[in-house]
């Protein structure tokens, strides 16, 4: 048995690993918690809203850990994220669901006990709740959960609308969510005229620190025109990310460094690849607004979709939400800087490194701005991405590149080494050339790379 690095904090339960298949243990502190959450129908109603990861209960074995009262064997999640990695809309949707959830389990005479950001994951571009030990009995009175969904939702989304559309990386930071102080003190003082961000973060932030040092547990901010649920609701709905502009987010349709057979010559490319190794899981590394990504999602593969820029995978999300695309999901990720292993000892949150090897790499128009943005060197890009999955479809952008030259004119060019010659050295002390596409009326080139037994 290895429990996992991210379950030890509540004395209901934790997660372990048990013969390669994840399982959920309930001990004697959740024991009635959960079969209250099975007999009051609440679990029912949330698995047929798809609210809630279905389980199955485990038949009692010797092989159960100490003091197991029960154990359950929840869906398997296909990739497992991080709000840290969210866009805008993203983040907004896991915290309607939270909302959604904590109604229904009011109906049920239960109540969240917690609204962490980190219980929700996404199948595909939909926010499912994964934490089957959430629920406690309804005590009545306020929310126990309140300050902290407004640390973990409200607080960074409205820092992504006011201040900064990059703040959701911040969350890597500040794995308990952003302190309502904080955010009070930098957003702008127009939000005092709002009366949801009135109550829920500046008013809600003087009630913690008027009551900070009182003997008796601090009191949670009401709502004076109804459930502090159904408040917080009706604002996030109402809540849109920032109208400025992105750089990247018309980046195909503006794009003049393509011509049309160039374009189509890219797309074949990566449908040959798919249909050459036919994969399941993809990363699309510097997936912009999808377009590519949907090659292989339309083939029924899962496309991890990462873009450095929020407004990018914003637009991607809606996008697959709209269509209904259960294969897709856009992740905001800086592959210059990616996630790291996080939380208590490192272990609680993991890196991209740690997580699932995709059976396919894009890596589309990526090379040059981790070489010479980044100033990342070839050869430590390409080991990088081989510990990232075992085949790669990368493109090679020459220097004299419009996009290229773009990058060039605010920096001294340095990089003597930016050659195809020596990008292809560098990729094949890890990979082997399967193939290499030249783009017609263009001097890039496409390189499929492949490992023995990829």
């Amino acid at each position: 048995m290895n429990l996992l690095g991210s379950s030890f904090r509540d004395p209901a339960g934790y997660v372990f690993e048990q013969d390669g298949r994840l399982k959920r243990m309930v001990t004697e502190h959740g024991r009635e918690e959960n079969r209250k959450l099975l007999s009051s129908g609440l679990y029912a109603r949330l698995c047929e809203e798809r609210l809630l990861i279905p389980h199955d209960e485990e038949p009692r074995s010797p092989s159960w850990p100490e003091g197991a009262q029960a154990v359950l064997l929840p869906e398997i999640i296909p990739f497992i994220s991080y709000p840290y990695e969210w866009s805008f809309g993203q983040l907004r949707d896991a915290a309607l669901v939270t909302l959604q959830i904590q109604k229904l389990a009011l109906e049920h005479g239960m109540s969240l006990k917690d609204a962490s950001g980190f219980n929700v994951q996404f199948r595909g571009p939909n926010p499912v709740l994964i934490d089957t030990l959430s629920f406690q009995t309804n005590a009545g009175g306020p929310w126990p959960a309140y300050a902290q969904f407004c640390r973990h939702f409200l607080g960074p989304l409205l820092m992504m609308r006011h201040v900064w559309s990059y703040a959701g990386p911040m969350l890597r930071a500040a794995l308990d969510g952003f302190p309502l102080d904080f955010v009070s003190a930098a957003l702008p003082r127009r939000t005092y005229f709002d009366f949801g961000t009135l109550v829920h973060i500046h008013l809600h932030a003087r009630s913690q620190r008027k009551y900070s040092h009182a003997p008796t547990p601090q009191r949670a901010a009401r709502d004076p025109k109804g459930p502090i649920a159904e408040s917080l609701r009706s604002m996030l709905e109402g809540l849109e990310p920032t109208r400025r502009g992105s750089e990247w987010a018309n980046y195909y349709a503006e794009a003049d460094h393509y011509s049309t057979k160039a374009e189509s010559a890219k797309r074949t490319a990566v449908m040959d690849a798919l249909d050459r190794l036919k994969p399941r899981l993809i990363y699309d590394l510097g997936g912009n607004t999808g377009m590519y990504s949907r090659l292989a999602t339309q083939r029924g593969a899962y496309c991890v979709s990462f873009d450095f820029d929020p407004a990018c995978v914003h637009l991607n999300y809606t996008q697959a939400r709209r269509e209904g695309d259960k294969n897709m999901l856009p992740l905001v990720m800086d592959l210059s800087n990616p996630s790291p292993d996080l939380g208590f000892a490192c272990k609680e949150r993991m890196g991209l490194a740690a997580r699932p090897k995709a059976d396919l790499l894009l890596a589309l128009a990526l090379v040059h701005h981790l070489r010479i943005t980044a100033n990342v060197p070839f050869a430590q890009i390409a080991e990088y991405l081989a510990g990232l999955g075992p085949a790669l479809l990368i493109e090679w952008v020459p220097k004299d590149d419009p996009k290229v030259i773009v990058l060039l004119r605010s920096r001294p060019d340095t990089f003597h080494d930016y050659r195809e010659e020596a990008f292809a050295a560098a990729f094949q002390a890890h990979f082997r050339i399967e193939h290499i596409t030249r783009l017609p009326g263009s001097d890039r080139a496409l390189y499929l790379l492949g490992r023995d037994g990829s």
